[in-house]
């Protein structure tokens, strides 16, 4: 609540009819109300002017203008890339701009040209056309020529690595915070020259996809700095090929030129839950919910030292039901340097 609340229309009515109580009623009245209808669309207007002086409750059009004077953009949404393996004729050419249609109906283009080796493979980097998470494909999905090509089978396969990378638009909310972070470190701190928090601010200015990263300052000698980024949305919070590539060109313009940092992913701490449920309220959906909060818990932990408490679990549990025996885990879960948590799944006891 603010520290000066404003006054309703209806409290500066009775005001200022209090301040013209000497006056006729024939007069008082209607001046009050014209005056505390004034006066209340001036408090309003001051209350607006009030929220749009920080980034974390200004309105959006003023949230560009924050934006632009901090240089933090909006992250866009990003398109998969990856490579894929065609097979044909030796000596065959796989042309640039060609269209492939995967398995989810969406079009990948052929990044740039490749012949055909003499065993008759060529691996071949493609993207998306399209944006988002969609885009991204497993090892081995295979993808169609939509236009056949002479020597070329029309069959590609993703490798081993996958389609990644795609990433939908960065939302209105991480976006505001993102800003007000960096609003913070300029007026508090001048400027980022390459401490921790720094490190992660420029991991998730980097991918829309990345939520944090661990951040070890010296981890392999004076002046080397180990990042880990982390990907909520990814497989065991590990960030995808497309995303470590995208981080590392970003870094490469924003760290200290002098600083030494090595760009790796977290190491999984998988986090196994058992549960009983109470028969009354033991259904498919209450589970489906507990389930939710329970890993919506785990993600919150972000910090290189972090600790998941027990009183966390249970009280995200709570939020769904009351009705339950946690019987794993028994005690709080402390990281090791690199560890991230991951639910590994619920056991239904």
């Amino acid at each position: 609540m603010p520290d000066y609340p404003r006054p309703s229309l209806i409290e500066l009515d009775a005001r200022i009819q209090a301040d013209l109580a000497a006056m006729p009623a024939t007069l008082r009245e209607p001046l009050s109300h014209s005056w505390a209808r004034a006066c209340h669309g001036l408090h309003g207007h001051l209350e607006w002017i009030d929220r749009q002086c920080s980034p974390l409750t200004c309105e959006l059009e003023r949230l560009y203008g924050w934006a632009a004077l901090y240089n933090v953009p909006q992250l866009p949404s990003t398109p998969a890339t990856g490579t894929a393996r065609a097979t044909g004729s030796p000596g065959s050419v796989v042309f640039a701009d060609e269209i492939l249609r995967g398995p989810n109906k969406l079009d990948y283009i052929i990044v740039a040209a490749n012949f055909m080796a003499n065993t008759g493979v060529a691996n071949v980097s493609i993207r998306s056309a399209d944006t988002g998470e969609n885009a991204n494909l497993p090892a081995g999905a295979r993808l169609t020529l939509v236009d056949p090509m002479q020597g070329v089978d029309r069959t590609f396969v993703v490798d081993e690595d996958g389609l990644t990378g795609g990433a939908a638009e960065e939302t209105i909310d991480d976006w505001r915070l993102r800003v007000a972070d960096e609003w913070q470190a300029m007026t508090v701190r001048g400027a980022r020259g390459g401490r921790p928090d720094d490190y992660k601010f420029w991991c998730m200015s980097s991918h829309p996809a990345v939520n944090g990263a661990l951040v070890f300052p010296h981890a392999m000698g004076l002046g080397s700095v180990v990042v880990r980024p982390i990907c909520d949305g990814a497989i065991n919070r590990l960030p995808p090929p497309g995303v470590i590539s995208a981080i590392k060109d970003h870094l490469a313009t924003v760290a200290p030129a002098t600083a030494d940092w090595l760009l790796v992913s977290p190491v999984v701490r998988p986090v196994v839950v058992i549960l009983h449920l109470d028969p009354a309220v033991d259904n498919a959906a209450n589970r489906e919910r507990v389930a939710a909060a329970i890993n919506a818990a785990i993600l919150a932990e972000k910090d290189a030292d972090a600790v998941f408490n027990m009183a966390k679990l249970d009280a995200a549990i709570a939020t769904i039901t009351s009705q339950y025996t946690r019987i794993a885990p028994a005690a709080n879960i402390a990281v090791t340097p690199g560890e991230v948590l991951v639910l590994a799944g619920i056991e239904w006891r």
